[in-house]
């Protein structure tokens, strides 16, 4: 039986079709993956109901999720959460394994399995997936960079934004030559002119800020804009965990950067919103 959002309480219907829509209002979400929620999970099982709840009274369009997401399993069902918005027609969020009870040699394992995409239509709400296809450019090397390009960038246009999963955005390229980002195989150029957004999940901080601010910035420029979030909680070798002080996220506009405040914390994780 489907309730009036065209949801059944087994499943959503999956679809291979891009969605198709406009965001004005952007909700962000960070938390601490160190950080074990009432529920005994990491992820945003125990919060996400409530976080969606709020982010869609404050009247948002989509919400982007930081990524190690969410641990698929049938005790969580996000159905009922979903059912009840009124203004989010789109969250973005990403399913993992969480091997914390079995790291290899003393460290921890997290394996990411789908990036999860759930759109609604007139009719129904949608699952539309993906998966990151690297994280810098030596791991996928020019020929397969040029193939992500050519046939799997058009697949991550959804409306007026585009989705560059974690380090995707490394597929332009800082010289520390000249000092220059360069577009060599014309990541930013093959962008469709109608994409405002690029949203830029994260699972952690990344090293280099010498390289990868000039990387946001520059996939921001002519006047689109760049939302990168991650998680906090990462550790070094040593076991240390980083500090972070800031908010999880940065957020630039035609090369600017724009301060996201967080709002008043809640649930345990970091809530911001971008007005597009």
């Amino acid at each position: 039986m489907k309730n009036k959002c065209g949801i059944t309480q087994k499943q959503i219907g999956a679809t291979d079709e891009a969605p198709s829509l406009t965001i004005n209002k952007l909700g962000i979400v960070s938390r601490n993956y160190t950080f074990k929620f009432p529920n005994g999970y990491r992820d945003f099982s125990h919060v996400m109901p409530d976080v969606l709840k709020s982010l869609d009274k404050n009247k948002c369009d989509a919400v982007l999720f930081s990524l190690y997401s969410i641990v698929p399993r049938k005790s969580f069902d996000l159905h009922a959460s979903l059912r009840r918005l009124r203004n989010i027609k789109m969250v973005l969020f990403e399913k993992f394994i969480d091997g914390q009870n079995c790291p290899p040699r003393g460290r921890e394992y997290r394996c990411p399995l789908q990036y999860v995409i759930y759109h609604r239509t007139l009719k129904r709400w949608q699952k539309y997936e993906l998966k990151q296809w690297y994280g810098t450019l030596k791991e996928i090397g020019p020929r397969c960079m040029a193939c992500f390009v050519e046939n799997e960038l058009p697949r991550r246009v959804l409306g007026n934004c585009c989705v560059l999963i974690c380090g995707e955005t490394n597929g332009v390229h800082y010289s520390d030559r000249d000092r220059r980002v360069h577009d060599d195989f014309c990541l930013r150029e093959k962008i469709p002119r109608n994409v405002k957004i690029i949203l830029n999940p994260i699972h952690d901080r990344m090293g280099y800020d010498h390289k990868t601010i000039p990387k946001r910035k520059f996939l921001s420029e002519n006047e689109r804009w760049t939302v990168s979030v991650w998680n906090k909680g990462k550790k070094y070798k040593n076991g240390k965990v980083k500090k972070e002080n800031q908010p999880a996220w940065t957020v630039y506009h035609d090369g600017e950067e724009i301060a996201v405040a967080p709002m008043k914390k809640q649930f345990g994780v970091e809530v911001g919103i971008i007005n597009i």
